[in-house]
């Protein structure tokens, strides 16, 4: 009796992460975490966003992770969504600091080295903002059939992250996924993070993107997809920063500090205006304002702003 008890409690995060899952329009809860850009504007049933005002899915006038184009006499629009309005910050994030430790372990490069618990709260606030251009992308691109499915979160990582970051995160969430997909023997006797190789909870993710309204419907597979994806993108920003010279090194160790992590963050073109805390998305420039820009297959641009 004792086992069927663990079984079930084992495969909870199963039973609540069935494909489509996301509950009818009216049962969405106000959320703390909402993707919206201001809570006086109007929210929809099925989203709850103000994409809606374009009347368009194919409008980029309010995809302000790409390319702002909202049109100067849209003045309610500019109001909230101004390129110089700031992005929502997350009251819960779907991780612990415990969980960031441990997944920034697994990297074989970054076990060196000891993170202070100020540090890991300014990279998990930052990778917050990334999650939340990301999830917003998504939301976005999801409107038309009120579902989110890995299609989505791989098109929303794409426009959102530089090339090189976002090769990096889909690689991951293609592993994971696969790993998914391989432990059907399995399913019953563990859940879904451990079988997607994962240390963050695929539970958490679903469950944020179900109250942050990313859409009516939540495909598992967008969860593990968005899971993979932030806990590769914590690895990819500590990665840069440990390879920075700013980073001082005592034997070999790197020496992380507040003032040397900012520092090499501000100097790395392809992280610095993705962790912005401003709704419009700072593309391929650095905090000194120099462009840097990876156009494929190892050819870079440089120029200065």
């Amino acid at each position: 009796m004792a086992g069927k008890g663990k079984t079930a409690a084992r495969t909870l995060e199963d039973l609540t992460l069935d494909s489509g899952y996301g509950g009818a329009a009216d049962s969405f809860r106000s959320s703390s975490v909402s993707l919206c850009c201001s809570d006086s504007h109007l929210s929809y049933a099925h989203g709850g966003n103000y994409w809606h005002l374009t009347e368009s899915m194919h409008s980029r006038h309010n995809s302000l992770d790409t390319v702002n184009t909202v049109l100067a006499e849209d003045t309610e629009v500019l109001e909230c969504c101004g390129p110089c309005a700031k992005l929502p910050e997350l009251e819960d994030v779907p991780w612990s600091l415990g969980e960031v430790e441990c997944a920034l372990r697994k990297e074989q490069e970054l076990c060196a080295g000891k993170l202070s618990r100020e540090v890991l709260d300014k990279l998990s606030a930052l990778v917050s903002r990334a999650l939340v251009r990301v999830a917003r992308e998504a939301q976005r691109l999801s409107l038309r059939y009120a579902k989110c499915t890995k299609q989505e979160i791989q098109s929303a990582i794409r426009m959102v992250l530089s090339w090189t970051v976002s090769v990096n995160c889909i690689t991951a969430a293609l592993g994971a996924l696969s790993l998914y997909n391989m432990s059907t023997g399995d399913k019953f006797s563990r859940g879904k993070s451990a079988r997607c190789g994962l240390v963050f909870s695929v539970g958490k993710f679903f469950k944020w993107m179900v109250d942050s309204r990313v859409a009516l419907r939540v495909h598992e597979h967008a969860a593990i997809y968005l899971t993979a994806c932030v806990e590769s993108l914590f690895r990819e920003v500590l990665c840069r920063v440990q390879r920075s010279a700013h980073v001082e090194k005592d034997s070999g160790v790197p020496k992380f500090t507040l003032e040397s992590f900012e520092l090499a963050i501000n100097n790395d073109s392809e992280v610095w205006g993705l962790l912005q805390p401003y709704q419009h998305l700072i593309c391929g420039k650095n905090a000194n304002g120099k462009i840097r820009l990876k156009m494929g297959h190892g050819v870079f641009l440089w120029c200065h702003a």
